[in-house]
């Protein structure tokens, strides 16, 4: 088996690629499941950071409003009141309602007068100090032992409060009234320190002793707590305990002096990223089966012909050798003098070079007749639809077709007096070497020519194209005479004439030349876009007409540039869909004619797809038409709305209309504003000099580009790029 070369070919291939991807996917797989871990830590602490401000924004708010409370005229004058008043506590309890039901994270409200021996509770309302019922609280005001407008956890009765006392500084002199407000801790914790749904993370707020503040203890934030750095503002670390492992980042507030735990479980992240690795492993294993198959049908595809042709000369010529080449290079040994089967390629060879070598002539003359005949004709016989047989025949297939073609010639052109060779190039055509006695015309070929291209039509469902040459002495150089006909057949997809080709036709045919401007191209499309149909068909006869002129491979540049310039302009509603497809596209028509009427469909078919493309698309795509065009040519002083209307082919009123209804303000402007935004971009990065900037943004004149650009920005352009400068000096300066 492994004497077979395509079996070495796909076992090295095999080879190649097993230690190649297993050892990629691996590592890849281990990078990700790094990278995935990094980028978690960064995700969690920098959502820990932005818990942080917002629950330091939230708490100074909260202060805020408590100030306005107790700074309110009503809760004074209650406070510092040395007797009863029923409207005067009645106005307090409003007032407290008032802002109670104003902020829904304050649970309640005590106001206490020490003057009175009184408290009022928002939720019960007034009561002497004896039937208060949060005591603790009471005892607390009386000593006024608590820091002033700070936080502090408080319970009542099996429910936990973070207060809050006011004033904000400790009165000595005169203790006539406090305020006392209780949030709730669910609320606050619901907004604060929210995770999310997730079931892998807790979050909580613990104080500078690590009390907890917010969110529920266990004994992961007790050990977490024990980790947390003092001195750092945040950090992060691991927390490997029995029940696995867990991922701990924190961020401190400033004030209160609180820090913000994040605990996240790792087992449901390690399960997801050892899933992701799985996936990654099977689908290399996957893409290693699928190149091995592909090494297998490309051994066997490109390589396993070597083996059969070895089996072929070991069985026919008992040719031996240690594998397939071994025995192929001793087949060509022993075939080399085996004259019949390379005569075809020393006729080849002698077309290709022009003159005939003393080998290849000894080898022709012991095999054909050819060489006894002073004259020589020679006829190329072309397939029209080759590259779209090309594309439903095979290798093979497609040399049994011209096998078949060249044994009709033979049998219609041979003679006893008349000897001819077929040679196949292996492309689109076959040469045909007629041996002629003299010089004379032989109207007699033309006909037998015209005949074989019938018969080969009938039989071989071929369409063909034949030229042939006046005869040329056997010392001639052939080469130029092989290339001058093969050119020929081509003029047929440009006259569009079906006949047989003679050396008279490519004189006619070597004169055509005519140019056709790329303006010729742009008009086309201009009129396409305007919907003139009777137009577009009388310019495309008349570009046809031009076309027909040329010699076909001018012919074909010429087409491409048209189809190219077709595609570009209308990509979505064309047949071709790429540009890449011109050519191919081409190669199906087997006349100039053809490609006009396809053509000529195909321009109707973009005018009625134009015409349905009505309302606001429209509208909004010539606008952004306009806006590209403008923005491409931003730094041509010449622009003006005139030239954006003739590239959109639409009239220089109507573009101003449909520009200022769509976009809310003069073209004119617009370019303008574009301009200067082009400046203020070169101010900022570049060091090109005023001048040079203004010339780049499409300004004609320094006055103007001074004027405007003052008038836009209330600077000069100096002024403004040394501001800008003087603002990256400050902010590097800040950052650092």
């Amino acid at each position: 088996m492994f004497r077979s070369t395509s079996w070495r070919v796909f076992v090295i291939s095999g080879i190649f690629f097993a230690i190649t991807i297993i050892p990629f996917s691996l590592f890849l797989a281990n990078r990700f499941s790094e990278f995935a871990y990094t980028q978690m830590g960064t995700f969690n602490q920098d959502r820990i950071d932005e818990m942080a401000e917002r629950t330091e924004f939230i708490l100074e708010k909260l202060k805020w409003y408590s100030l306005n409370m107790y700074e309110d005229l009503a809760v004074q004058n209650w406070m510092y009141a040395s007797a009863d008043n029923l409207l005067q506590n009645a106005a307090t309890m409003r007032a407290l309602t008032k802002y109670l039901n104003n902020e829904p994270f304050i649970e309640s409200a005590y106001l206490f007068s020490m003057r009175k021996r009184e408290v009022l509770d928002s939720k019960v309302g007034l009561l002497p100090f004896e039937e208060f019922t949060d005591q603790p609280m009471l005892e607390r005001i009386s000593r006024n032992p608590g820091t002033f407008l700070r936080f502090f956890d408080h319970r009542v009765g099996n429910n936990s409060y973070l207060a809050l006392q006011l004033p904000s500084t400790p009165v000595q002199k005169n203790r006539d009234g406090y305020l006392v407000i209780l949030f709730d801790k669910k609320q606050l914790q619901r907004h604060l320190i929210s995770s999310g749904g997730r079931a892998d993370m807790s979050l909580s707020i613990v104080d500078n002793q690590g009390r907890l503040i917010l969110g529920e203890s266990d004994e992961r934030l007790e050990e977490s707590i024990g980790n947390v750095r003092m001195g750092l503002k945040r950090g992060s670390f691991e927390l490997n305990r029995t029940g696995g492992e867990a991922f701990v980042n924190y961020a401190r507030l400033e004030s209160p002096e609180w820090t913000i735990i994040s605990i996240t479980e790792m087992k449901q992240f390690r399960e997801k990223a050892e899933s992701f690795q799985t996936v990654i492993i099977v689908c290399s294993l996957l893409l290693l089966a699928a190149l091995l198959l592909i090494a297998y049908w490309n051994s066997h595809r490109f390589v396993g012909p070597f083996r059969r042709l070895a089996d072929q000369l070991q069985r026919k010529l008992g040719v031996k050798g240690e594998n397939d080449y071994g025995v192929i290079e001793q087949g060509f040994v022993m075939l080399r003098d085996h004259y019949p089967l390379i005569k075809t390629e020393y006729l080849r060879q002698w077309l290709l070079q022009g003159r005939l070598t003393d080998s290849a002539r000894a080898a022709i003359v012991r095999e054909s007749h050819l060489l006894n005949y002073e004259w020589l004709r020679l006829a190329v016989v072309k397939i029209d639809s080759y590259y779209e047989m090309a594309e439903q025949y095979d290798f093979v297939s497609r040399k049994l077709f011209k096998y078949a073609s060249g044994n009709i010639a033979e049998e219609l052109l041979g003679r006893p007096e008349r000897p001819i060779e077929v040679v196949d190039f292996g492309t689109d055509h076959l040469v045909v070497l007629v041996g002629e006695a003299s010089s004379s015309t032989n109207p007699g070929l033309t006909e037998e020519l015209q005949e074989l291209r019938r018969q080969v039509a009938k039989y071989v469902k071929l369409d063909v194209t034949i030229a042939e040459s006046a005869a040329r002495r056997v010392h001639d150089d052939l080469r130029k005479v092989y290339d001058d006909i093969n050119e020929l057949t081509l003029f047929k997809f440009v006259s569009g004439d079906d006949k047989i080709y003679v050396e008279q036709d490519f004189e006619r045919y070597a004169e055509l030349q005519a140019k056709i401007d790329a303006a010729v191209h742009e008009s086309l499309i201009q009129t396409i876009r305007s919907g003139k149909e009777e137009k577009v068909l009388a310019m495309l006869d008349e570009l046809f007409a031009r076309l027909q002129t040329m010699k076909y491979t001018e012919c074909q540049f010429q087409l491409k540039l048209l189809l190219f310039a077709i595609v570009k302009s209308f990509s979505k509603m064309t047949s071709i869909q790429s540009v890449d497809g011109i050519e191919r596209h081409l190669r199906q028509f087997a006349t100039l004619a053809d490609v006009r009427e396809w053509l000529k469909k195909e321009a109707s078919r973009i005018i009625g797809l134009l015409g349905d493309q009505k309302g606001f698309k429209r509208k909004e795509k010539q606008i952004e038409e306009m806006i590209e065009y403008v923005r491409y040519h931003i730094h041509d002083p010449m622009l003006s709305v005139d030239e954006i209307a003739d590239h959109i082919a639409l009239s220089a009123k109507y573009v101003r209309h449909l520009f200022h209804v769509q976009y809310g303000m003069p073209l004119s402007n617009f370019i303008l504003n574009e301009r200067l935004g082009k400046v203020k971009e070169l101010l900022e990065q570049t060091n090109l000099q005023v001048t040079d900037i203004a010339e780049q943004s499409g300004f004609q004149t320094k006055s103007h580009f001074y004027t405007a650009f003052k008038k836009a920005t209330g600077l000069t352009p100096s002024q403004y790029r040394d501001g800008k400068a003087g603002g990256r000096k400050e902010w590097a300066a800040s950052d650092g």
